[in-house]
This record gives C-alpha cells, sequence and structure tokens, in this order.
C-alpha cells in the first residue's frame, strides 16, 4: 500500500537552492533599507522543536514567511535600519523608530517570497504551538539571516519554501509499450530463481569458497522463470539439452503482452 508522507522532504540540492533564493532576495531587501555596510549570510535548515519553543514569532499566515519576535530581532531591525542597535523599550518610546522598523520587517517578508498586497503580520506574538498550521515542525525550515553581526530567525513553511522552487515541468505521457510493440529480433533477458538459503549470521561470517549451500528447494522442483525486474513469467524444470544445462517451461504464470 502507497502512503504519502504528511510533510515535506527536500533534497540537498533544493534546500542550496531556496538558501541561494533568500541570499539575494535579503541582499535586495538590504540595499534598500539598510544604512549598515556588509554582506548577508544565510543558513538554511530543516526546523527543529527547539526552534518554535524558545522563541516568540510574528505570525504572516499562508502570504509570510514567521520572523522571529524577540531581543536579536529587534537588534537586526534597529541596527541595520536606524544605524544604531536600540531596545524594544526604546523602540516602543519612539514614535518614529516603532513604524520605520514594522515596515521594514514587512519589506523583507514580502521580499523573501516575493509577494505583495495587503498581507501583513500578526500585531500580536505567537508561541510555537500557536502558530499557523502551515508551520509543522516536520517539513518547516529555518531560516537565520547574519549581516552586521546581527541574526534573524524566519521560518518558512513547506508550501512557503516549494514556491521558492521552479516549477517542475509534467512529464509527456508516454503510450504504454507493450512487448509485442518490440521488434521480432529484440533479445530479452530471463532469470531462473530457487527458493533462498537461510544463514545465520555466525555462518555468513565464516563462509568460504567451496562450501556448499543447500537451498530450500528441492533439485527436480519447479523454479521461478522471471524477467530481470522480478516480473514471474512462469514456471520452469531443469535439466540437459545437447549436452548443456537448460530449464525446462512447465507452464506459464501470465500471457506477454
Amino acid at each position: 500500500m502507497s502512503v504519502a508522507l504528511p510533510y515535506r522532504l527536500y533534497a540537498g540540492a533544493e534546500l542550496a537552492q531556496i538558501e541561494s533564493r533568500m541570499r539575494e532576495r535579503c541582499a535586495h531587501w538590504l540595499r534598500d533599507w539598510s544604512i549598515a555596510e556588509g554582506e548577508v549570510e544565510v543558513e538554511l535548515r530543516p526546523a527543529a522543536l527547539s526552534d518554535l519553543a524558545g522563541l516568540e514569532w510574528l505570525d504572516g499566515g499562508e502570504a509570510l514567511p514567521a520572523m522571529a519576535n524577540d531581543a536579536d530581532a529587534d537588534g537586526f531591525f534597529s541596527a541595520l535600519c536606524l544605524g544604531v542597535k536600540k531596545s524594544r523599550a526604546a523602540l516602543e518610546a519612539s514614535d518614529v523608530a516603532g513604524p520605520v522598523l514594522d515596515a521594514a520587517r514587512l519589506a523583507l517578508g514580502r521580499q523573501l517570497l516575493a509577494v505583495g498586497g495587503d498581507c501583513r503580520y500578526q500585531a500580536k506574538p505567537a508561541r510555537g504551538a500557536d502558530l499557523s498550521p502551515l508551520y509543522s515542525v516536520v517539513g518547516a525550515l529555518c531560516l537565520q539571516c547574519r549581516v552586521a553581526g546581527q541574526t534573524l530567525s524566519v521560518l518558512l513553511s513547506p508550501q512557503q519554501a516549494a514556491s521558492v522552487l521552479p516549477a517542475k515541468a509534467a512529464p509527456e505521457a508516454l503510450e504504454p509499450l507493450k512487448l509485442r510493440d518490440l521488434p521480432l529480433e529484440q533479445q530479452v533477458e530471463l532469470e531462473v530463481r530457487a527458493a533462498p538459503a537461510r544463514l545465520s549470521l555466525a555462518d555468513l561470517d565464516s563462509l568460504r569458497p567451496g562450501d556448499v549451500l543447500r537451498l530450500d528447494q528441492k533439485a527436480d522442483g519447479v523454479f521461478e522463470l522471471c524477467l530481470p525486474d522480478g516480473m514471474a513469467l512462469g514456471r520452469a524444470k531443469y535439466g540437459l539439452g545437447q549436452g548443456r544445462l537448460a530449464v525446462k517451461v512447465a507452464r506459464m504464470a501470465r500471457p506477454i503482452n
């Protein structure tokens, strides 16, 4: 039975591609919003339970990535956008700094996922358990952005990460191929399989050239006649044909089509 996994698995090349896109987009945001110098460093890894449990997050729902809402995040935006690292209390007391940094945070979130429109972050920060179901631990990615000694943590849901990857072209539908459609001179390999032998690990370790293995199969019994991919075509018996070892087809399991 085929069961679909409830989360997204990433190949190493996919993680590298998402990381590269995030680096480019964060660098583009820096050119517009930062007054500090320095190149952005981006590190991407699968999200762990500690990433969710240890921080408060600003949730942007389906449109925006979740962003950490802590002292590091305050320092990241204030140092880059205002040129000085300020505490949360100092930012909240300022009539100018708070709105500027809120706008910078929203601009970065939109830039990372290339979205626009009316989307915005929730005013009330959330714990990991309160985040949108999009940010499940399994399948979410944790993005660490470092610039000028400042670090910001960002969460990407599996759907958001997939939106960064290029869409895969659907393969063209192929007509089913039947053996009878192949040229008559086409060669097809056949295999004759006997019942397996069972060995203990100790016996396997002591196996040497010249040892005889007894199979769970009688010499005059029937053996499976198979294609190399394992599909059984029928049954056959061992014997001799013109002085050479041969098999005689006893019965077919299914017609060849």
